[in-house]
């Protein structure tokens, strides 16, 4: 449109029925046409803004409303210049009036009638209660058919609504149908010992094998599952919508012959903390597997002991105000700490990164910048924190297009000083290093006594305690990567060497490396991948990317290895649409920022639109009854969806076409600077007919 470039704000074209050449009439968007016998004018409703076409009861500045366009004069003549929404324009067979549906005097959408020379004369033709009218239409005769809560009606001249009666009979078998899974996963994660992935495809739980393609589908409820999490390698926990409600749910591998789930024969699953009030989501194991953290009722940080099912409230939700699900978190390599996402200042919703005790406390802001700083994790063993911030390169004030650095947060000083040393200091100092280790275990092997072996089993197992120094760590925080991009995960290798991050240029997401100490950067592998996250392995020899395709990573060497995966699961298509049905209720039930749901009764509505359910068996239905249902609360940037499966791509040759030429082929108008054809060699200049000829 010449309004703005976009396909959602349409052009207006004719074609002769015959077949020829296609004429512009309009560049601005024109909906729902409707011609006058004798081509002289037509009537149409505009569309000045992208706003879902079935909100109901605005009277925002994107109602649309209702045009006359005279063919001889180009003239526009606004009909309806009113505030709200008047659509579906139709002509009455005498061409002296129109009717058209409208939410005036503060109903729902009516059939009204206006006189084309006296636009104050708007006469109600219906007086519906509660659902809209929709799909206008009129005979020759005057007769006009329309649809209301899910009938057709029909209504002749100065008579009443009189409902068709159609009885319709099908065999449709139940759409029980067999499914793929082999790209496309959501969140996902490896197995402590690097050898099992876990991931979500369509709000199942499946889980691969790394080395081989095989591949399990563990659960199979309509609900919807997320958030798996690893305990060991023969227990996962996620989290699941079944039963109304979000609960965590523990999967165990039954059978001792079954060494993996991608081949396990027998899944026993568990509920962890049931309940049907109390949301429970996002779980994460402490690195021993005998603790599981949980986010309650989408703001708070919760622990469970495993053993004794105590739980610990870490955060109160002061530091957290989304309703979204959750917010980002990570064990330190100890078990003793959090590092999160926050809000701070009352800053909401850009998102600061903090650090807690894992037995809950205050809650002590890192960045506090005033920009969203976000995807906390612990990196060289639990002396720094990485993180993403856009406080750098190109912000989002109040807009969109920011882009990220990957940044490190030192929790001590001692790490700091060492990651501060130039290059020759730093490698005197891991000489050094290299030299009290011989002197230690020397000493170690001196003292050593015969029955002591126990005892050194048991350090082996001791993890390291992380040293956090909370006094002036604001002032240990370093950015790393040269330049600021938009970034979708990162993560620094155990000795600090090197930084592998994903950054995208141009497509999809790739690889790079960031030598630490040389300041160096190197594209490792073009993945043109969609967003993922980074985990290391348990070693630190191997980093996992995860995502709709995914990637092991070698570190030594920098080999890329894909994961591979081939799932098959069964899903009832009718069962699917009606949780996601339900889903939404709760949603807005638990969410919408008003309590009255702008003066609706939404439980009562849920019950109208609920009824359509049995008698949709397609997505693109179901998402304009969604469209409907949620149209109610009469709020913005809200509806269903329906994508189609992409079709036959056209080219973008960059050039502009002459809309009132007649002749055969197309006339060039205008050669788009820097486009495909905007070259000193091309023959295609302004003026040019395409007709019979071949051109680059």
């Amino acid at each position: 449109s010449i309004l703005f470039p976009s396909a959602r704000l349409t052009e207006l074209y004719k074609v002769p029925v015959a077949g020829g050449v296609t004429t512009q009439v309009i560049g601005t968007p024109a909906e729902e046409v409707n011609m006058d016998p004798k081509g002289k004018f037509f009537l149409y409703q505009d569309q000045k803004g992208m706003e879902d076409a079935l909100r109901k009861h605005h009277t925002s500045s994107v109602t649309r409303d209702l045009w006359r366009y005279d063919v001889a004069t180009g003239k526009h003549t606004n009909l309806t210049a009113h505030a709200g929404e008047d659509r579906s324009p139709v002509l009455s067979p005498d061409g002296k009036s129109m009717y058209f549906l409208s939410e005036r005097n503060g109903g729902s959408f009516n059939v009204y009638n206006m006189p084309l020379d006296n636009s104050g004369k708007v006469k109600a033709v219906t007086s519906f209660k509660g659902n809209p009218v929709r799909f206008l239409s009129v005979a020759q005769n005057g007769t006009l058919c329309y649809t209301y809560d899910g009938e057709i009606y029909t209504q002749a001249q100065n008579g009443k609504p009189r409902k068709v009666a159609i009885d319709l009979f099908h065999d449709d078998s139940d759409q029980i149908v067999r499914l793929a899974a082999t790209r496309g996963a959501g969140s996902a994660v490896a197995s402590p010992d690097g050898k099992q992935v876990a991931f979500i495809y369509r709000g199942e739980v499946f889980v691969t094998s790394v080395e081989y393609n095989t591949t399990k589908c563990i659960t199979n409820p309509p609900q919807a599952e997320d958030d798996p999490t690893w305990a060991d390698n023969r227990t996962l926990v996620y989290s699941s919508e079944r039963n109304g409600n979000w609960q965590l749910v523990k999967a165990t591998i039954e059978r001792k012959e079954d060494l993996n789930f991608p081949n396990a024969t027998v899944i026993k699953e568990e509920i962890l903390l049931p309940s049907t009030t109390v949301e429970r989501a996002l779980p994460k194991f402490s690195p021993d597997g005998k603790k599981l953290a949980f986010i309650e009722d989408r703001t708070k940080l919760k622990v469970l002991d495993m053993k004794t099912n105590k739980v610990t409230e870490v955060t109160d939700g002061s530091t957290w105000y989304e309703t979204n699900g959750g917010f980002n978190y990570n064990w330190s390599p100890d078990g003793k700490w959090f590092a999160l996402e926050m809000i701070g200042n009352q800053r909401d919703p850009y998102s600061d990164v903090g650090i807690v005790s894992a037995e809950g406390g205050k809650v002590t802001n890192l960045t506090a910048s005033g920009y969203f700083s976000e995807n906390p994790k612990w990196v060289l063993e639990g002396n720094a924190i990485l993180f993403q911030t856009n406080r750098y390169g190109m912000r989002s004030h109040a807009s969109w297009g920011s882009q990220d650095d990957v940044v490190l947060c030192f929790v001590n000083q001692d790490a700091y000083d060492k990651y501060r040393l130039n290059k020759e200091d730093y490698e005197l100092f891991k000489e050094l290093e290299k030299e009290q280790k011989k002197e230690a275990d020397k000493k170690k092997e001196a003292d050593k006594k015969k029955d002591d072996k126990k005892a050194d089993d048991k350090k082996k197992d001791e993890v390291k305690a992380v040293n956090v120094e909370l006094d002036g760590i604001e002032d240990r925080i370093v950015r790393l990567t040269p330049n600021s991009s938009s970034i979708a995960s990162a993560m620094l290798t155990n000795d600090g060497e090197n930084l592998y991050y994903l950054s995208k240029f141009e497509g999809g997401f790739d690889l790079w490396k960031l030598d630490m100490r040389k300041h160096s950067t190197k594209l490792i592998n073009k993945m043109n991948t969609g967003s993922a996250h980074m985990q290391m392995s348990k070693d630190g020899k191997e980093i996992f990317v995860l995502g709709g395709t995914m990637n092991k990573i070698t570190v030594a060497g920098d080999k890329v290895t894909p994961i591979t995966y081939q799932g098959t699961f069964k899903m009832d298509l009718a069962a699917e649409r009606e949780y996601m049905f339900e889903h939404v209720h709760r949603q807005v039930s638990k969410r919408f920022y008003n309590l009255n749901f702008h003066g609706v009764n939404w439980d009562a509505l849920t019950e109208v639109y609920r009824k359509f359910l049995p008698h949709i068996n397609n997505n693109y239905d179901f998402a304009n009854l969604l469209s409907e249902y949620l149209g109610e609360l009469n709020v913005s940037h809200t509806g269903g969806r329906f994508y189609p499966t992409s079709g036959e791509a056209t080219a973008c040759l960059g050039l502009l076409f002459d809309m009132n030429y007649a002749g055969k082929g197309l006339k060039v108008d205008e050669v788009l600077a820097k486009g495909p054809f905007s070259k000193s060699t091309s023959k295609v200049k302004p003026g040019v007919d395409t007709a019979n000829q071949r051109y680059r």
